[in-house]
């Protein structure tokens, strides 16, 4: 049996998570800590209680002696590294939930970090594998075989519009070289240019709801829709079977490199221009910590109501 640990119960992913893997076979989440960043004291016992999890453990670093693989959930991306790092040296498979880091520095070290611990870090967003992302990559074939794509989000520009970059990257892959703002008309758009010069348009922050792909082929357009019914699954049986030694296509690479294009993105979008992915100044990112207390704010102001 594969023992999952959860870290922090911030979002609701914890309990949507859950569900789902307790319809695989093999798998069971047996023990989690909480940081309460978002919750008060006395949640991750009711949250274990209400959800049959046999461990609450009062430290951290108590974790990797009651599991076989973890997954972070915490909504202060600035505190994920120092957290998988628990795990990293246990040697124990980590999911680190999107987005995956928050500064490029940060984006370097955990890469350095899995290199030196040679420890599964799988993650970012679940978007990179939904179903309907999987099928257009597969009819489509390789990049040479595209003219153009447009992929396009809702949400804040950096926590959420990265589902719209990974879902981008699950489609046409890693590769991104630069970023240029190309309009701003209510909702930002982006050219984003890859190693082989190829160009995807990236809209971001639209005002309803709704993730969609547009692919233009020799063959004409291929345009689909990301439903958000069973979203998690492929994302969270490809890391089982990671967990399981089995062949998934994923590196860190990707989440990394999805993190690093909103931060040239942010550049654009403030000074224009092209911005390179291996040319970020050494700024402090976004601000995890600001939008941990934000979004805790939000969460504790509707359970009142």
């Amino acid at each position: 049996m594969i023992r999952i640990g959860l870290v922090d119960l911030d979002t609701s992913h914890p309990q949507a998570f859950l569900k789902i893997l307790r319809t695989i076979p093999g798998v069971e989440v047996t023990a989690l800590w909480d940081g309460h960043d978002v919750w008060p004291e006395g949640y991750d016992a009711a949250f274990a209680r209400d959800n049959a999890i046999p461990t609450v453990c009062p430290r951290l670093e108590d974790l990797p002696g009651h599991v076989d693989a973890a997954m972070l959930h915490g909504t202060n991306w600035d505190t994920h590294i120092e957290k998988a790092l628990v795990f990293m040296k246990a040697k124990k498979p980590v999911l680190i939930d999107k987005p995956i880091a928050g500064s490029a520095a940060d984006c370097d070290r955990l890469l350095d970090l899995q290199a030196k611990y040679g420890t599964i870090v799988y993650g970012g967003s679940s978007l990179r594998y939904a179903r309907e992302v999987t099928a257009m990559r597969t009819a489509i074939g390789p990049r040479t075989d595209l003219l153009s794509v447009v992929a396009a989000g809702p949400g804040d520009f950096f926590s959420y519009g990265i589902h719209t970059t990974e879902m981008l990257q699950g489609l046409v892959g890693t590769g991104i070289r630069s970023v240029r703002l190309v309009a701003q008309h209510g909702a930002p758009v982006f050219a984003l240019t890859f190693n082989d010069g190829f160009v995807a348009m990236m809209h971001l922050q639209l005002p309803f709801h709704e993730w969609s792909l547009n692919a233009f082929t020799a063959q004409g357009l291929r345009a689909s829709t990301v439903a958000i019914e069973g979203l998690y699954e492929p994302f969270l049986h490809n890391f089982i079977a990671l967990v399981n030694g089995e062949p998934v296509d994923y590196t860190l690479a990707g989440p990394v490199e999805a993190v690093k294009v909103h931060l040239a993105a942010r550049i654009a979008l403030e000074r224009g221009g092209e911005v390179s992915l291996d040319d970020l100044p050494a700024d402090p990112g976004f601000d995890g910590r600001a939008f941990a207390q934000e979004y805790a704010a939000a969460k504790r102001a509707q359970t009142k109501h």
